[in-house]
């Protein structure tokens, strides 16, 4: 069968290559039919059009509209058409459009607001109304997915408060009902705690998470910063704009020298607010807040919680991490471990018992052997034995036991057929053995001590290379380690046609969720019975029942 569509149809509403397909070749002849009008100013997204100027040649315009748009398909309304005029105009304006709707206030255009003072203030306050509702049913939600919360948070809803600081000028101080609302409900909703946010808080959590943050920002502080931005972002678009030009071309090498420029004014901005949180944070607080800033210790928060690829954690797995991000008192957990000392976050991830230090190291050394194996490395073997050392001079401190292995060995890593082997260590960078150290220095102290103890003896005996993986348990990684994940990115770029900032960003993130995973298990995980009473020494129980004689 064959249909007939009319062009007031509208079969392409929600497509968007019909943006560039048939609202662009549509258009484009209707455009310059209404170009040139003497005092009026057109500009038109997709098939949404408007001009500015005076009455007179926006009479003009309009009337050409309205006589040639009909040929190309296109149906102006005038019941749908709207005029924003100055008071002193707005008699004229009814004269000369008498079908068009005529407003002195202001009226919403491509969301935002074109109008009077008070417009501008009646929209924004509507639209907090709005948003402050809508953050209110998000933290409900946050209750039970908090993670999923937050990802709508950060990724959907606070790009609509965005656009407009973008596109509406001096706005800070109507959306401080907004600012409330996200600090005294929805934090404490996806941190699952009923607390006052402190001010030192808030300030961290408004943190981009590349610099140890939420990235849930204070839009009162940002709104009027942000528009600026946009203005000038644009003012290219906009020179074309005022000179009406209809083959817009953009000059691709001046944006990217704004958007650099841009870019780089936020990073300063940002690099100061962390130094100066930094120094009102005691050391602890202030470690925490320098580990959470390393490069890809963000990548769980950044990341959609999808389940199939392994992202998705729970309610508790969430509120923990973020507990152990900042160094937050942790929920529901006792006073004393099972093996009789103060029960702490350093001492859970560090407390032998239950085998969770075991299996953060296992599982991580299984992940990695599992990505050599996907991106086509050879021969992979987990705990490979060590060939005897047979009476070899080898450095002192080298392991030289007959029984020695190692976490992983591969061949094609680094070059063809070269066998390469590697082992893996996860250490809590506020352990008192750590703390003490500069974060850099922490990788470098573990990394030398694998080194002496292996590396002469893969040199030597195996004929091998040794690299040192080490890992932190709040997601930041050694040098040798970022070598080896780049290079495992380029295999995997290879055979999937994968971009190469693409998988390392997924490397980094499979990583991460397999650390984190492994230590908030290690917060909750089960360390065995608590003895409830001293036994008696063995020795000095009568175990004959009866008396003799």
């Amino acid at each position: 069968k064959r249909y007939t569509l009319s062009e007031t149809t509208g079969t392409t509403q929600g497509d968007p290559p019909t943006m560039a397909g048939f609202y662009a070749c549509a258009t484009m002849p209707l455009i310059y039919s209404t170009h040139n009008i003497e005092g009026a100013k057109q500009i038109w997204y997709a098939d949404d059009s408007a001009a500015g100027g005076k009455l007179v040649g926006l009479q003009k315009w309009w009337k050409t509209l309205c006589r040639n748009g009909p040929g190309f398909g296109y149906q102006p309304k005038p019941a749908k058409t709207w005029i924003v005029v100055k008071p002193d105009f707005e008699q004229a304006a009814k004269e000369m459009f008498p079908d068009v709707n005529i407003t002195t206030v202001g009226k919403g255009y491509l969301g935002s607001f074109i109008g009077s003072i008070e417009g501008h203030h009646s929209f924004i306050d509507q639209k907090v109304e709005e948003w402050c509702r809508d953050v209110k049913q998000l933290a409900g939600i946050a209750s039970r997915e908090p993670q999923v919360a937050y990802s709508a948070f950060v990724y959907g809803l606070s790009k609509r408060w965005n656009y407009v600081c973008r596109t509406t000028p001096e706005i800070a101080d109507r959306l401080q009902p907004l600012e409330l609302t996200i600090r005294e409900e929805f934090i404490p909703a996806i941190l699952d705690r009923a607390f006052s946010c402190t001010d030192t808080l808030r300030e961290i959590f408004s943190l981009p998470p590349r610099y140890g943050g939420l990235g849930i920002p204070i839009i009162t502080e940002l709104a009027n910063s942000e528009f600026l931005y946009s203005v000038k972002a644009t003012v290219l678009l906009k020179t074309a704009i005022l000179s009406q030009e209809v083959n817009y071309l953009e000059d691709k090498d001046k944006s990217h020298e704004i958007k650099t420029s841009i870019s780089k004014d936020r990073n300063e901005y940002y690099t100061r607010r962390q130094e100066a949180i930094q120094e009102s944070l005691p050391q602890t607080s202030k470690l925490m807040l320098q580990l959470a800033a390393e490069k890809g210790a963000s990548s769980w928060l950044t990341t959609l919680p999808l389940k199939s690829y392994g992202y998705l954690l729970n309610k508790q797995q969430f509120s923990d991490a973020i507990a152990l991000r900042y160094n937050l008192k942790l929920k529901d957990c006792p006073k004393l471990c099972t093996c009789g000392d103060s029960y702490s976050a350093n001492h859970a991830l560090t407390c032998k018992l239950g085998g969770y230090v075991t299996l953060r190291h296992n599982s991580l050394r299984d992940t990695i052997a599992n990505i050599m194996r996907t991106v086509k490395c050879k021969d992979v073997q987990t705990e490979p034995p060590l060939l005897p050392v047979s009476g070899m001079q080898l450095p002192r401190g080298t392991v030289t036991g007959d029984q020695a292995r190692l976490d992983i060995s591969a061949r094609s890593v680094w070059n063809a057929l070269e066998r390469a082997f590697f082992d893996v260590r996860v250490f809590h960078a506020p352990a008192p053995t750590n703390a003490a150290k500069p974060i850099p220095m922490m990788y470098l102290a573990h990394e030398t001590e694998k080194k002496r103890a292996y590396n002469a003896r893969v040199l030597e005996v195996e004929k091998a290379t040794f690299t040192p993986l080490v890992f932190s348990t709040t997601g930041g990684m050694g040098v040798e380690a970022q070598r080896l994940i780049k290079k495992l990115a380029q295999k995997m770029e290879s055979p999937t046609g994968q971009r190469y900032s693409d998988s390392v960003t997924y490397l980094r993130k499979r990583l991460r969720f397999e650390v984190l995973k492994t230590t908030v298990i290690s917060i909750r995980g089960d360390r065995g019975p608590k003895l409830r009473y001293k036994p008696d020494n063995i020795e000095d129980l009568d175990l004959n029942i009866e008396p003799f004689g």
